[in-house]
């Protein structure tokens, strides 16, 4: 009953509440605190009765619904209010917060609980054997409407909104931060479709306009219920992540006449081959490498099915050359169809110079890759937000979760970690809008690249340590909520998607691996910067962002790990460097999240937001993980963000909840009560 007592005894007939009480008891703490007192008295008296519990009657947790997802997150309105303008912070701002509600509303909840518990199927024959003019792969409709609902909330098309100008890609990521941890999947052939929308928006303004890229382009950016979904097939049994070993082949051979009526006409080239892992099997069309006879690779965009035109003038759907082999059973994202596909001429038009491959699918790796650490973040955010109200509504030892000192601890360490990501994550969203427009940034930020060379370097950099990066923090942290709620955390309902920590952390673990895993971003990471003269380029930009800084002490130990960093680049050898890639690319990621967070204190002289930086840069508390050159990042690692002791506990509580610590607080342990201990 302590902490009743004294929020009794701080507002019983003595005037205006103390400083941190009127904090409590203020938006958006005010519904908790009220809904906790109630709950938490009211059990203490139910856990002093004598009659025993049953199935429906004691103690029973009952953490109250979750908050818009936009509303409820500072750290997203504050990086929105970094790099939009206001006014166009202010125009988007009602369809955030609409989104945000919308992502945790009942009806969105269905359709997600109902793509996880109806897994998609193929319907190959029908039931006399006869083989169907294409295979059928069965969705719940849970599914098809989340799909629905995330074009109609521009998820893909905000991408393209040239209203927004170089600002667009901005707004595009924040609404598919909203939309993604209720999506059920669904934004991974978003990614796609995203990504394939960005590279035909590039070439279409070469093309006639009857050219059929205008029709798929068009299509993909919809936001109509009838919009058009992308599949990326590279993956190949043989190859992996090192495409030069696709067994796919296209041959040329264009057809004298049209053979239908098809959107997307008769391309000319016939391809053959064998897919081994391919994501949005549902998908209208995909981009796809193959080998030529000179035996490199080119891309190529194909739909999956054809309409056709028979002897008799009836026109009916039948597939274009794909066979689905079977759908792959995962650890996770099971809602997604997954597949093994084998082509059999699949005709396909050819998309960028021939023998290209790899240059024009490369740009579709940056889109995909943007979706998957912004995904990773969201869905991180995701399981902190259950975890917190679990928290609130928690009691043990006979003293609320929320307060007591440890769990306080795990709280506010969870809080800096994200908030590291999330700088290096929008950061690298915003620079994206710069390379895109070749434009410099509407807010004329300093620590943003020149558009050209420099931006350009700077982005090839970032998109690589960023997914790799921002993953693994985030699985490593969704793991960590669900060990903060014990066994309940463990628990995987798909009719309450909402509360599902084991959900999250399964759909996420993928995320480390598409689009490059760990070791493979990291090789590529380290063979970009040692080549030509891109250390330099990304040298240059970094030395002036640093001097940005205006607190010393932050500014110094940044500056002594960047030149540390540095130097080992310049005197290991090419292979050593590449077998110590993680570690080069894991420190320089805890070196940009640093500078992003001093530069984001200094914008306001946020207190929460200054001890947030002074815990990852002096104190190396927020940090990525094992996998830094710990001589570097340790370096200042003595020097203390707080005096520690009751000071560092006010901080915990500030950056975990965003209100001072209640002098009459939890102890955490009944031998402390009892002692009347304080920690």
């Amino acid at each position: 009953m302590r902490l009743y007592t004294y929020f009794h005894e701080t507002t019983d007939g003595r005037g205006p509440s103390p400083p941190h009480l009127q904090l409590l008891l203020s938006s958006p703490f005010k519904r908790f605190a009220c809904h906790f007192l109630i709950k938490f008295t009211s059990k203490n008296n139910t856990m002093s009765s004598s009659q025993p519990a049953t199935a429906d009657s004691g103690y029973i947790t009952d953490p109250g619904p979750l908050e818009n997802t936009y509303t409820s997150d500072p750290s997203l309105q504050r990086a929105l209010a970094w790099y939009l303008p206001s006014a166009t912070l202010q125009s988007v701002q009602p369809h955030l917060t609409q989104f945000g509600a919308e992502a945790i509303s009942e009806q969105v909840r269905e359709w997600s609980a109902d793509a996880e518990r109806n897994v998609p199927y193929v319907k190959s024959h029908n039931v006399w054997g006869k083989r169907y003019d294409y295979d059928r792969l069965v969705t719940t409709e849970g599914w098809k409407q989340l799909g629905k609902w995330g074009a109609r909330n521009r998820i893909v098309s905000a991408g393209y909104d040239t209203s927004l100008g170089v600002d667009r890609r901005t707004v595009q990521y924040a609404l598919n931060y909203l939309y993604s941890p209720s999506s059920g999947l669904y934004s991974c052939p978003i990614s796609m479709t995203d990504g394939a929308a960005f590279i035909l928006s590039s070439r279409i303004n070469k093309l006639p306009s009857t050219h059929p890229f205008h029709t798929a382009f068009q299509r993909l950016i919809s936001e109509k219920d009838d919009h058009w979904t992308s599949g990326q097939w590279m993956t190949e049994r043989a190859g992996g992540s090192d495409v030069q070993n696709t067994e796919t082949w296209a041959t040329y051979s264009p057809l004298v006449t049209s053979s239908g009526s098809d959107p997307l006409g008769d391309g000319d080239y016939l391809i053959s081959g064998f897919k081994f892992f391919s994501s949005a099997t549902d998908a209208n069309l995909a981009l796809l490498l193959a080998k030529t006879p000179s035996g490199k690779l080119s891309t190529f965009l194909a739909p999956l099915r054809r309409t056709v035109v028979g002897g008799d003038g009836v026109s009916r759907v039948v597939s274009n050359g794909v066979r689905i082999h079977r759908l792959k059973n995962k650890l996770g994202t099971k809602e997604l169809p997954t597949a093994e596909l084998e082509l059999k001429d699949m005709r396909a038009h050819l998309i960028g110079e021939l023998d290209q491959g790899i240059v024009t699918i490369a740009p579709l790796l940056n889109v995909t890759r943007l979706h998957t650490f912004v995904g990773s973040l969201a869905g991180w955010r995701r399981a902190i937000s259950i975890t917190k109200s679990f928290a609130k509504a928690r009691t043990t030892v006979g003293e609320p979760l929320w307060l007591i000192p440890m769990h306080l601890r795990l709280l506010a360490d969870m809080e800096v970690k994200h908030r590291g990501a999330m700088n290096l994550a929008w950061f690298t969203v915003a620079l994206f809008g710069v390379v895109e427009d070749q434009t410099p940034s509407s807010n004329k930020l300093a620590h943003l690249p020149q558009p050209g060379k420099e931006a350009e370097v700077v982005f090839r950099t970032l998109t690589a340590t960023a997914k790799a990066v921002i993953s693994k923090m985030a699985t490593a942290g969704i793991q960590e909520c669900q060990e903060s709620m014990g066994g309940v955390g463990y628990m995987d309902e798909a009719d309450e998607p909402e509360f599902s920590i084991s959900r999250i952390l399964r759909n996420n673990a993928v995320n480390s691996i598409w689009e490059g895993t760990t070791n493979v971003l990291a090789s590529e990471f380290v063979r970009f910067l040692i080549k030509k003269d891109n250390l330099k380029i990304f040298g240059t930009w970094l030395d002036r962002t640093l001097t940005l800084i205006q607190s010393v002490d932050l500014r110094n130990t940044l500056t002594a790990a960047w030149l540390a960093l540095r130097a080992r680049f310049t005197t290991q050898d090419p292979a050593s460097t590449v077998a110590d890639g993680r570690r080069f690319m894991f420190t320089l990621a805890w070196i940009l999240s640093g500078a992003l967070l001093a530069l984001d204190t200094e914008r306001d002289n946020d207190a929460v937001t200054a001890e947030i930086a002074r815990r990852w840069i002096l104190s190396a508390e927020g940090g990525v993980g094992e996998q830094v050159f710990h001589d570097i990042v340790t370096v200042s690692g003595t020097a203390s963000a707080t005096s520690g002791g009751e000071e560092h506990l006010q901080w915990d509580c500030r950056i975990a909840w965003g209100v001072d610590l209640p002098a009459n607080r939890a102890s955490g342990h009944r031998s402390l009560q009892k002692a009347g201990s304080k920690l």
